[in-house]
């Protein structure tokens, strides 16, 4: 049962952990907002509609935020105590610093696991949230993500650069520029138009009507043809008053459907991601066994059959010289190719390697980050408390300087560790948890120092001496000028 001092303690925690909570959350959400801005502004968008989205997609921020609070919430709680002797008062009265502590300790605990909650079910179900909204606008806006002059290139096969976009809903475009982007050997086409209209087609609202007027229409047809033949033929192209051209966009609606996740890893709870986990984990070792198999079955291949081979008896299978300039051309480019398809194939499967690995580095990190920013939360109250007990001098402003460098060191070293593990130098779970893992010895260092009242953190012991010194350098000065006159 709580008593009246720990009632206290929590009390004169809140005050601050609430206000500080609320001033971060607000100075992240609007840094949010402002790099993101320039995606909704300007589209047709309601006001109601961007700050919807723009609070789903940054409701994220508090993973950082509620640390970073209860960093700045503990030293100035501690600070404030003991800046007004009351941490003295209660360290008199015989109760000791980690009775002291324990109060503000269980709260944490319950803000940690209030956190884990918060990153495995409301992060995922705003994400999903906002990834509706997106599909709902795109259906209705399908020009939202058009930037004007800038060659567009995600939507599958094809680029696009449109000069001007105008409308209501963004559906008015000004020099079009759309190229379809076909497999190798198939036709292509370019078509260039001074105006045109951008809207989803009302029969089937997974393509986009794109009617354009005024144009050229450029078509290179190559399939089915060889070199000669692709060469000799003249450049084909058909100029249009109007030009209906249809868009396929069903891979981007496919993504932002709720009942279907793209196989996005952040849409899923903790359970989806342990599944996903054991599934790329099945997948990848089946592949990497399939890999292992076909290279060694070649390169056994190939050893069978050179044993076979007699060096001593052996001719050699052709002479380049008793070949025409044409024949030896010939073989030397499918020497070349051959070499160079080898060589595809394993730069293929060593990016396909990379990627398998870059895949599972994130999708890792993602479920651990959940339990290791929870943890974050314990390991920046044992710091702050502590320093804030402790740390004496310099009121309200040297706690937040400690804090900031706290928190900015910290983080730094877990986003280095988790783009080291993205890009395959360093486990996942290991880079997860590496920043937590650094701070945890010092967090306990803090606590048995400010238990033992240890002067470690006191600035005056490091300042003082310094002070005095040239204090007494200053005085020197004044005794040796003032002699020069007597």
């Amino acid at each position: 049962m709580l008593k009246k001092l720990d009632w206290y303690v929590i009390k004169t925690f809140l005050g601050p952990f609430i206000f500080i909570f609320s001033v971060l959350f607000f100075i992240f959400i609007v840094q949010f907002a402002w790099q993101q801005m320039e995606k909704f502004v300007g589209k047709g968008l309601e006001w109601y509609t961007i700050a919807e989205l723009l609070f789903y997609f940054g409701i994220n921020v508090v993973q950082l935020v509620l640390p970073l609070t209860i960093l700045l919430g503990s030293i100035m709680t501690m600070g404030g105590l003991g800046e007004r002797y009351e941490l003295a008062a209660m360290k008199a009265s015989g109760i000791s610093l980690t009775r002291i502590f324990a109060p503000l300790f269980g709260l944490i605990m319950l803000m940690s696991v209030g956190l884990y909650f918060f990153g495995d079910k409301v992060m995922p179900f705003s994400q999903q949230k906002a990834r509706t909204m997106l599909y709902n606008i795109l259906q209705t806006k399908p020009a939202m993500n058009i930037k004007e002059g800038i060659f567009i290139e995600s939507i599958p096969g094809f680029q696009m650069k449109i000069n001007k976009v105008s409308g209501e809903n963004s559906e008015k475009l000004e020099n079009v520029f759309v190229h379809q982007n076909s497999p190798f050997g198939e036709n292509t086409m370019t078509i260039l138009a001074k105006k045109g209209n951008l809207a989803p087609d009302k029969k089937d609202n997974r393509y986009l009507k794109m009617e354009l007027y005024d144009g050229i229409a450029y078509s290179d047809n190559i399939k089915n043809k060889n070199q000669e033949e692709r060469l000799r033929q003249e450049n084909q192209y058909t100029k249009f008053d109007t030009l209906n051209y249809y868009i396929d966009i069903s891979d981007i609606l496919n993504s932002g459907k709720d009942e279907d996740p793209g196989g996005s890893y952040k849409y899923l709870d903790g359970g989806g991601l342990r599944h996903l986990i054991d599934s790329l984990n099945g997948d990848y070792k089946k592949y990497y066994k399939e890999l292992q198999k076909n290279t060694f079955d070649q390169n056994y291949y190939f050893a069978k059959k050179t044993k076979e081979v007699d060096s001593v008896n052996t001719k050699m299978i052709f002479d380049l010289k008793e070949y025409s300039v044409t024949d030896k051309d010939r073989i030397l480019t499918q020497a070349v190719q051959m070499v160079n398809r080898d060589q595809e194939n394993l730069n293929f499967t060593q990016q396909e390697i990379i990627n398998r690995e870059k895949l599972y580095s994130k999708v890792n990190i993602h479920y651990q980050r959940n339990f290791s920013y929870a943890v974050t939360c314990i390991i920046f109250f044992l710091i702050g408390a502590p320093l804030g007990a402790i740390v004496k001098k310099g009121g309200i402003g040297m706690p937040v300087i400690i804090s900031i460098i706290i928190f900015v060191i910290y983080f730094i070293i877990n986003f280095s560790a988790e783009n080291m593990a993205k890009n395959g130098n360093l486990d996942p779970t290991v880079a997860a948890w590496a920043a937590n893992i650094i701070a945890l010895p010092f967090s306990l260092l803090f606590c048995y120092k400010a238990n033992q009242d240890s002067e470690i953190f006191n600035i005056s012991v490091y300042v003082d001496p310094i002070v005095k010194f040239f204090s007494k350098f200053r005085k020197t000065n004044k005794i040796e000028e003032h002699s020069r006159y007597q």
